[in-house]
């Protein structure tokens, strides 16, 4: 019997965390549920790695620096690799609350400079928990928002995306 080497078609999400633990649904075919399938993100091994049938791998991603790399499937059977096939993002950062007040009343429109903002999947800005409206991922460092309401006195202020959060 001659088995097909392992061919990744496509793999999704395409981005993840760099912190890890991102499911990720890889498709193709030759994948072999023999338990010999292994998988890498930029040369680090998947964690709980799944093959229910032969297009098909579930895995999670592995802690990994920020950038895209390259995911390989290996089997008995051969290997093959999605060039730039996934891309490990940092949580947000935050340097600063522009302006750094306003009235309890809410309805200041603020801009928050740092780093590490996507416009990919959800963005969130809270102020002590409270949801800020109209939030506006500019780019990779600038975030638009208009404050809620909120009683008199200093408060946190969050950015919250898929890949994390920052205070």
């Amino acid at each position: 019997t001659y088995n097909s080497a392992p061919a990744i078609a496509n793999l999704a999400p395409e981005l993840g965390t760099s912190a890890g633990g991102t499911s990720v649904t890889i498709n193709g075919s030759g994948f072999t549920t023999a338990g010999d399938t292994t998988v890498t993100f930029g040369g680090t091994a998947a964690l709980n790695v799944s093959v229910p049938d032969s297009e098909t791998i579930v895995c999670e991603t592995p802690a990994h620096a920020a950038g895209t790399v390259d995911v390989t499937v290996s089997n008995s059977n051969g290997s093959d690799t999605l060039g730039n096939g996934f891309t490990f993002v940092d949580p947000p950062q935050i340097g600063s609350v522009t302006p750094d007040g306003g009235p309890s009343t809410g309805g200041t429109t603020v801009t928050i400079t740092g780093s590490n903002f996507t416009t990919a999947g959800t963005t969130a800005v809270k102020f002590s928990g409270v949801s800020a409206t109209n939030v506006n991922v500019a780019s990779s460092s600038s975030i638009t928002c208009v404050t809620p309401a909120h009683g008199s006195g200093a408060v946190d202020v969050t950015v919250i995306n898929d890949f994390g959060e920052d205070t």
